[in-house]
């Protein structure tokens, strides 16, 4: 189940790992986008424990909305965030009016899944350091 939560230590600790390497915005850009109301928190609850959070935005585009899951992660031995989370998240973005899901990863494994849900890659971002 999924349940919208503020931004909290729990959020915090559950989003820190899962958060792009090298992201500009940081723990502390996500934070500021939940307490700006442009992204939201949301917590995954098994059993009536919440196990995980998810932090998702509303980004428009020239052809609508689309629903962005910007980092997700749950901890339950044997739980997969993925498959039982993702049909819930969708219908989310399905009443929010969105016409996609986006899911910024550099996970493969995470890719390997959700090629299996019928998602399909639409941007790689390639990166230089500047000294």
């Amino acid at each position: 189940m999924l349940v919208v939560v503020p931004w909290d230590q729990r959020a915090a600790d559950e989003t820190a790992p899962v958060i792009l390497p090298d992201n500009p915005r940081g723990l502390e850009g996500l934070k500021s986008d939940v307490d700006a109301g442009i992204a939201t928190v949301l917590g995954v609850y098994a059993d009536q424990a919440r196990i995980g959070s998810v932090l998702v935005r509303i980004e428009r585009g020239g052809n609508g909305s689309y629903f962005v899951i910007e980092c997700a992660n749950a901890d339950l031995p044997g739980f997969d965030l993925v498959e039982t989370c993702m049909p819930a998240l969708e219908g989310w973005a399905r009443k929010a009016g969105c016409v996609a899901v986006d899911i910024p990863t550099h996970r493969p494994g995470l890719v390997f899944k959700l090629k299996k849900r019928g998602y399909q890659v639409a941007q790689t971002m390639m990166r230089q350091g500047l000294q």
